[in-house]
């Protein structure tokens, strides 16, 4: 990373889907924020982006038109510029304007790229000095990572894996993950995974701030506990007064017959690792409720045909 990039008063990711959420969680993880950090999944860029600004682009596959057209407005605003692709347009345009590149050497889903553009992000934070993170850290959270495997690997029968006991519960029911701290990106994921491969509609919310408003939502359609299913992310580094609150919140939907199950992942010793760990169950739950409505998880054809349609009027410049 070129040293130049060290002076970076503020940091832009662009990227969307999977090869987006690489880079938001590792976010989450900085210590205090210590400059801002924005996360970005449209096309175009913000105002303020300028040559204190260091752009990262990720992009699995390298062809993901929103991320090209960020990148290439970004090139006329700042020469501190990441590149993070397995190939595609944005490598061959990341060698056009000679930007610091990290290719992915991995052939798959875009969602199951996610260890490799984690560990790139968290690379680039960890030379920035935005994240403390020793090779201590980084191989305790891989030993705990393998324990969560065994307990909750398709070999491990139902009555005794949790991930498959948790997708029964959510047959036929729309699930609603709540997250908060470094778990409020992490509630996006688990939603991003039940679309992607079980097919499912689900939505996240974010605590504290659900607890002002869509927290009002839960009286209507009648028997709306038949049809959802609230799932409530909780984390040992959270704010005590979140720790309250979802505590307050299981009980409204104890109140409201809304079925909910809490989920915390021990032994935690560091965010990492509790990320880490919340990441695998929430691919394994939502890989099971996929096998269990009998559908392919590896199969995304409404977004493939989204972006069919989206090539019959390709983009201008």
């Amino acid at each position: 990373l070129p040293a130049r990039f060290i002076q970076a008063k503020n940091i832009f990711i662009t990227g969307m889907g999977g090869s987006s959420m690489g880079g938001a969680l590792v976010s989450s993880l900085t210590k205090d924020y210590p400059i801002p950090i924005v996360i970005w999944r449209d096309y175009d860029i913000p105002g303020w982006i300028n040559k204190d600004t260091l752009v990262i682009a990720i992009s699995f596959s390298g062809n993901t038109e929103e991320t090209l057209d960020s990148f290439k407005k970004a090139t006329a605003k700042t020469d501190k510029i990441v590149t993070i692709a397995q190939g595609g347009e944005l490598d061959i345009l990341s060698r056009k304007y000679k930007t610091t590149h990290y290719k992915i050497n991995y052939s798959g889903q875009p969602r199951s790229s996610f260890g490799f553009i984690f560990t790139s992000v968290l690379a680039i934070f960890s030379k920035l000095k935005l994240i403390e993170l020793s090779e201590d850290d980084f191989r305790e959270a891989m030993v705990l990572l393998k324990g969560l495997q065994k307990k909750i690997d398709v070999g491990i029968p139902t009555p005794n894996n949790n991930a498959k006991l948790l997708a029964k519960k959510l047959i036929d029911k729309i699930p609603v993950i709540y997250g908060s701290g470094n778990l409020r990106l992490m509630a996006r994921r688990w939603c991003n995974e039940f679309g992607e491969n079980a097919k499912t509609a689900s939505f996240y919310q974010e605590l504290p701030e659900a607890n002002h408003n869509t927290v009002n939502g839960l009286e209507f359609p009648k028997n709306l506990g038949q049809k959802i299913f609230a799932i409530i992310l909780q984390s040992k580094f959270d704010h005590p007064r979140n720790r309250l609150r979802q505590n307050v919140l299981m009980q409204i939907f104890q109140r409201n017959r809304i079925p909910f199950e809490s989920l915390m992942l021990e032994p935690s010793p560091t965010p990492l690792a509790e990320l880490l760990q919340f990441c695998l169950l929430g691919a394994y739950v939502s890989y099971y409720l996929g096998i269990i409505y009998d559908s392919d998880p590896s199969q995304i054809k409404i977004v493939d045909f989204l972006k069919e349609k989206l090539t019959e009027k390709p983009m201008e410049g």
